[in-house]
C-alpha cells in the first residue's frame, strides 16, 4: 500500500504505482474506424433551441432492434487520433496525457483468453455466441451480464457479480457502431481491457481483501494509465467512487475500479474528439457544448 487515506476532505497524491504489467503479446485485430462511444461523440445541429427534438444518439436508424423508429444522427466531431485497436494511438498531449500510448502498448496487447485458462479465444466466441442475437448479431447489457456472471471461467477469474448496469455502460464505451448492441470485436476488446484494469488492481490489493486504497488512486491514473488530471477532479473521482471509512480509510472495490476506468476513458474520448473538431485538429484542453450534446456525452453512460 502506498499509505492510509484520510478522507475525502484530505486526499493527497501518492507515489508512482509498481512499473507496467508485463505483456503478453497478441496480434492487435482491426477494428472500425471512429472513436469510442461513437454513440456519445454526436454533436446536435448547430443552433438547436433547449427541448427540441433530437435524434438520438446511442442507436443507428439501420440497427435492425430500432429501425424505423428514429431519424438518423446528427454529424459527428472528427475521430481522427481518436483511441482505436489496431490503429496508431493517438498522441500524448499536455491536456490529456498520454493514455493512448498506454493502451495501445498495455492493454491491447493483453491475451485475455489465456489470462481466463483458455485454450484459445474459440472459447470466448462461443461463449459470445451462446447469448448472441441472430438478429441484431450482437449482444445487449443482459446477455453481458449473463455472460459475465454464468462463464465459468470468466467467472472464476473476477469473481464478482456484474451488475446489468455496469454492463450497460462498457458496451456504451466500445459502441463504435453506434447501434446499442456490442458485437463480438468489441467483446473481445472489452475483455481485455477488464483483464488489464483487473490485474493493475490485484497489484494493489496486496491483502486480498477485494478493496484498494483510494489513496493509490492518483497514481494509478496519472501514472499507470497515463491519464492528465488535476488534484481536484482526483478528489471529486474519489468521492464518487470510493467508500469513507470511519478509520479515516477510503475503500475502492474492484467493480468501482471498473466503473471509473470506462467513464474516464469514455468521456475523456468524447471531449479530446470534440476538442479536436473545434479546433480544426489541434487540441486546446477546452470545448463548447450545446445543452443536447452535453446530454448525449453523460446519459448514455
Amino acid at each position: 500500500m502506498y499509505g492510509q487515506g484520510q478522507g475525502y476532505g484530505q486526499y493527497q497524491q501518492q507515489p508512482a504505482p509498481p512499473q507496467q504489467l508485463g505483456q503478453q503479446p497478441a496480434p492487435p485485430q482491426q477494428l472500425g474506424q471512429g472513436g469510442y462511444g461513437g454513440g456519445y461523440q454526436g454533436a446536435p445541429p448547430p443552433g438547436a433551441a433547449y427541448g427540441q427534438q433530437q435524434a438520438p444518439h446511442g442507436y443507428s436508424h439501420q440497427s435492425p432492434g430500432y429501425a424505423g423508429q428514429h431519424q438518423a444522427p446528427g454529424p459527428t466531431p472528427s475521430h481522427q487520433g481518436m483511441l482505436c485497436q489496431g490503429q496508431p494511438p493517438p498522441p500524448q498531449s499536455q491536456h490529456y496525457g498520454d493514455y493512448g500510448q498506454q493502451f495501445s502498448t498495455n492493454v491491447f496487447q493483453m491475451n485475455a483468453a489465456i489470462a481466463m485458462g483458455y485454450q484459445s479465444g474459440n472459447e470466448l466466441k462461443n461463449a459470445f455466441d451462446n447469448e448472441r442475437s441472430h438478429f441484431l448479431n450482437g449482444i445487449q447489457g443482459e446477455e453481458l451480464q449473463r455472460i459475465l456472471n454464468n462463464t465459468p471461467k470468466i467467472k472464476h477469474y473476477f469473481n464478482i457479480n456484474w451488475s446489468l448496469e455496469l454492463c450497460k455502460i462498457m458496451i456504451a464505451m466500445l459502441d463504435r457502431t453506434t447501434d446499442g448492441i456490442m458485437q463480438y470485436e468489441e467483446f473481445e476488446e472489452l475483455l481485455k481491457c477488464l483483464t488489464y484494469w483487473h490485474q493493475t488492481f490485484i497489484i494493489l490489493d496486496t491483502n486480498k481483501s477485494g478493496y484498494i486504497e483510494a489513496g493509490e488512486l492518483f497514481g494509478v491514473i496519472t501514472h499507470t494509465f497515463c491519464y492528465q488530471l488535476s488534484q481536484a477532479a482526483m478528489t471529486t473521482i474519489l468521492k464518487r467512487y470510493s467508500k469513507a471509512m470511519d478509520d479515516g480509510r477510503c475503500l475502492l472495490a474492484f467493480d468501482d475500479f471498473v466503473a471509473l476506468s470506462v467513464r474516464l476513458r469514455a468521456y475523456t474520448e468524447a471531449f479530446r474528439a470534440r476538442d479536436r473538431k473545434a479546433s480544426n485538429g489541434f487540441e486546446t484542453g477546452s470545448g463548447n457544448f450545446t445543452y443536447d450534446d452535453f446530454l448525449c456525452c453523460v446519459m448514455c453512460l
